[in-house]
């Protein structure tokens, strides 16, 4: 009798034993992922850099400003809004061929996707102002820019991207953005941009 109530008594202290060890076994790992999590964002590691915040950026073409909304806690996701704010007649040019004279307000989403560079899509669209009385905005062609904002230093970045222009016929739904399957009329892959955060003086 003392024996089997030995064996049982024993069993559970193993038992109780085990489970502590396991408790503490995940506390440690947690413990562990949370100071690498820490690391990696405080420079001890790989830099992990954070979208979020005011930028002004372009090339000798264009000149745009964003704001960039973080979606999430660690700036791994945004929601972007660039506006054009000045264009050259090359651009300009562009726009005529479709018979706009302006571009819309861009609104679109990055992510990251490594520590340093994040992938992004904006739309916008070309249009025709009014001029007479009566007459109304028109969306000409809709302009999807999509590609990857690589951050150089927490205050510098280079995009590197491509412009898809389609005509408003590929929007058959109406809900604003190109159809499945639908087939842009331009193409102009390999746009360079550089981009800074605006400082606060």
């Amino acid at each position: 009798m003392n024996t089997k109530f030995g064996k049982l008594a024993n069993g559970l202290v193993q038992s109780f034993t085990g489970r502590e060890a396991l408790k503490k076994l995940g506390t440690g790992i947690a413990g562990i992922a949370l100071v690498a999590g820490a690391l990696c964002l405080t420079g001890f590691g790989p830099r992990h850099y954070q979208l979020g915040g005011a930028w002004v950026g372009g090339h000798p073409g264009f000149t745009w400003s964003a704001i960039q909304a973080p979606m999430d806690p660690l700036g791994q996701t945004c929601a972007d809004r660039p506006i054009l704010k000045y264009c050259d007649a090359t651009f300009a040019g562009l726009l005529a061929a479709f018979g706009a004279d302006t571009l819309s307000d861009a609104v679109g989403e990055a992510r990251m996707i490594s520590p340093d560079t994040a992938r992004w899509t904006l739309i916008a669209y070309a249009q025709a102002t009014p001029h007479q009385p009566g007459d109304l905005l028109q969306n000409k062609a809709i302009i999807l820019f999509s590609g990857t904002w690589k951050f150089t230093s927490n205050d510098t970045v280079v995009l590197n991207y491509s412009v898809n222009v389609y005509p408003p016929s590929a929007d058959t739904d109406g809900d604003g953005y190109p159809d499945p399957g639908a087939q842009p009329a331009l193409t102009i892959p390999g746009v360079v941009d550089n981009a800074k955060r605006v400082p606060i003086l």
